[in-house]
């Protein structure tokens, strides 16, 4: 969001592809990428006819004019949303709920808790769901055949189902952490996660490139002029710089699976 070049976009939209692919989210890609790729062409195909801004006019339609400038503008909008909403799924793949309790369970045990249920709540749901459509369709209850009011009552059995499945195994859940004592004194960690050498240096190498292209963005670097008239695509020496700080930043992930790939392909 901070960067509004296409160039410096469409690049750190396809390093995240990669690092998601690299991190094993190719499931998670293909459920998501056409309901992502939908919602990315019609912000690109409604924004140039619902504004109006700009000097270059492309066409007319109906009397009003589509310009260049709008059309950059809901291009550049998508694919920034499209970036940020691919990033939640590498999100999810490395932040598990056992890393994210460990992280925040000794700030906000309750809090963090909480987060967690409420992040693998519609996921555990849909699983839950899938098991009980198998389970009536073998009962020959499906909500895909019949009249409607039948697939009105076979859906409303679904839900109680549901309903009922979640919050029998939510009380268990409870009763458990309270017999554990969950939030009364220290917590621990079934995974202990310690702190080396080489996480700090990634901490340092992150944050100095993170840094760099905070203050070329701030310079005006990596962004171009959309309204009134667009401007020039043109790279100049510190948006290169700015760049590959972007590409350096979005691909550590990508360098550190290639390196661990490589070194367990030559150890067999």
């Amino acid at each position: 969001m901070y960067v509004n070049h296409p160039i410096f976009l469409l690049t750190g939209l396809i390093v995240i592809i990669l690092t998601t692919l690299a991190l094993g989210g190719k499931s998670q890609l293909k459920t998501w990428t056409p309901l992502i790729t939908i919602m990315a062409f019609i912000m690109i195909v409604l924004n140039p006819f619902l504004v109006s801004r700009g000097t270059n006019i492309l066409f007319y339609f109906r009397g009003k004019q589509v310009t260049l400038e709008a059309t950059m503008y809901g291009f550049v909008m998508a694919l920034s949303i499209v970036t940020i909403l691919l990033m939640f799924i590498s999100f999810n793949i490395v932040l598990n709920g056992n890393k994210f309790l460990f992280i925040f369970s000794r700030i906000l045990p309750r809090t963090a808790f909480l987060i967690m249920l409420t992040l693998r709540f519609m996921p555990l749901l849909k699983e839950r769901y899938e098991e009980i459509d198998m389970a009536q369709r073998l009962k020959g209850m499906t909500l895909a055949h019949g009249s409607l009011f039948k697939r009105m009552k076979n859906g409303l059995t679904f839900v109680q189902i549901l309903l009922a499945w979640s919050l029998e195994e939510a009380l268990q859940t409870a009763d458990a952490m309270k017999a554990r004592g969950y939030g009364t004194g220290k917590t621990s960690s079934y995974i202990p996660y310690n702190m080396q050498a080489r996480d700090w240096m990634s901490i340092l190498y992150l944050t100095l490139l993170f840094s760099l292209c905070l203050f070329s963005g701030y310079l005006g670097y990596g962004k171009i002029v959309i309204y009134p008239e667009l401007g020039t695509l043109q790279f100049f020496a510190l948006d290169w710089v700015s760049f590959f700080s972007m590409i350096l930043l979005f691909s550590l992930p990508l360098h550190i699976e290639g390196r661990e790939k490589l070194r367990w392909t030559f150890s067999r």
